[in-house]
């Protein structure tokens, strides 16, 4: 072979190669670039679930708790409702509303009491719904009978 073809070959295989070396090294410094942000996003997504994951757990504790709390409240307020003391209670509360109505309404006392009876215990029942049965749970009706001028 002629050392001069072999020459004029030699430099246009080291200018082919030297386009392809710089490629492969651009390449490869690209790729590790890219792995390391790749591993930097992982870190960063494993870092926001698990804050979310601690959240959820916190959450659902909260809800338990709460659940609880909420069943037992339930239990303890119709343990209360059943006590004697505030059946009795009730059952005053429903008589004095009664009489009263028959002292200001009627002269006549049986057919009148059955009916007031009956009224004065529909108007206790819906008492016991709603914020009036919240606020009168705590602070009973005062009553003295001096509000009724009929009255002896």
């Amino acid at each position: 072979m002629d050392p001069a073809l072999l020459a004029i070959f030699g430099v246009g295989l080291f200018l082919g190669l030297l386009p392809g070396v710089y490629v492969w090294f651009r390449s490869f410094h690209e790729r590790r670039r890219l792995e390391a942000e790749l591993k930097k996003l992982r870190s960063h997504v494993d870092a926001h679930i698990e804050l979310a994951h601690e959240g959820t757990i916190q959450r659902k504790a909260e809800i338990e708790r709460l659940e609880k709390m909420n069943e037992n409240l339930r239990v303890t307020l119709k343990a209360w409702q059943l006590k004697p003391d505030r059946r009795e209670l009730r059952q005053l509360h429903v008589y004095d509303h009664a009489i009263r109505e028959i002292l200001r309404s009627t002269p006549g006392f049986a057919p009148h009491w059955e009916a007031a009876l009956s009224r004065a215990e529909a108007v206790v029942a819906d008492e016991d719904r709603g914020l009036l049965a919240f606020s009168r749970r705590f602070f009973l009706r005062g009553r003295t009978g001096t509000d009724d001028p009929q009255e002896p």
